[in-house]
């Protein structure tokens, strides 16, 4: 049986992408590794909607602006919905880490794809960063032409 669905997103605040350093607890899944604000979708919920919620439970975000890219699927058949959110002034004064997670950064796109180079993130996180590189280039220049994707990953 595949797990949860889970949602998550890339926030984007001038150009800098936020991320959260995971807990250091061995028993949860890819302890000590950074990773996209998000998680696992509810019964009866959209991917949206789980989102919304999960981003308000984690970084205190209530997320207004909203765009899809797609889904990403591991070969346990997890299945990964994937937005991009970007923040006004406002929204980015309100994010905080709450109760999950050691630390929450902003880093440049750049940056992001250097750490994903050594093994810094979860890695269905690095292969979402490979996958949707150009398409998350054009979001944080303000372009929001792209074609949603679904991609299925070789990663357990």
């Amino acid at each position: 049986m595949p797990n949860k669905p889970g949602a998550d997103a890339i926030i984007v605040h001038n150009n800098k992408i936020c991320l959260v350093l995971r807990d250091n607890i061995p028993t949860i899944s890819r302890p000590n590794k950074w990773n996209a604000p998000g998680g696992g979708i509810d019964e009866g919920e959209t991917p949206e909607e789980g989102l919304r919620r999960e981003l308000k439970e984690e970084i205190n975000l209530d997320a207004t602006d909203i765009i899809s890219l797609g889904s990403t699927t591991d070969t346990n058949g997890m299945i990964v919905y994937r937005f991009f959110v970007p923040v006004t002034d406002e929204q980015f004064q309100a994010i905080t880490l709450l109760e999950e997670g050691q630390r929450l950064d902003w880093f440049t796109f750049d940056e992001v794809l250097e750490f994903s180079k050594v093994e810094e993130f979860t890695p269905n996180f690095t292969f979402f960063l490979e996958a949707f590189a150009d398409d998350l280039k054009k979001l944080i220049e303000g372009k929001r032409e792209f074609t949603l994707r679904h991609e299925t990953l070789g990663i357990r």
